[in-house]
């Protein structure tokens, strides 16, 4: 079982890095019971990160992005194919996969390259 500690109060906010926030998305996404999408969570430096998630098989038009309450979802609607398979290892189905964001991210660019969706995180005020 994962135990996630939140560093909620102003003081706290003040004296941890922005490493706490890498600390948080990542055990906050092991929570899922689903590890559909696969997902990447890299840090460029100390006040940009990116989340990765690999979408073979959608179209941007069928991914939405949206950040509310400091949690940042991204969803995307497909219904699974139905055929004649005899093995079929690519899903390609719906899902929402959520991460805690610290009230001072913000969402900095979104790239759809490749079936991979790159969203860049950065940081609204200075640390």
């Amino acid at each position: 079982m994962t135990t996630m500690t939140f560093f909620t109060t102003p003081m706290a906010r003040q004296f941890v890095g922005f490493d706490t926030l890498f600390d948080e998305l990542n055990a906050l996404a092991e929570r899922k019971e689903s590890n559909y999408p696969a997902y990447n969570i890299a840090k460029d430096d100390d006040e940009h990160y990116r989340i990765e998630l690999a979408l073979a098989g959608f179209s941007s038009d069928e991914i939405s992005i949206q950040t509310e309450k400091g949690i940042l979802t991204i969803e995307a609607n497909k219904a699974e194919e139905r055929g004649n398979y005899i093995h079929q290892g690519i899903a390609k189905r719906g899902f929402s996969k959520m991460f805690r964001l610290a009230e001072y991210m913000k969402i900095d660019d979104a790239q759809f390259v490749d079936g991979i969706l790159t969203i860049f995180l950065g940081q609204s005020r200075s640390a």
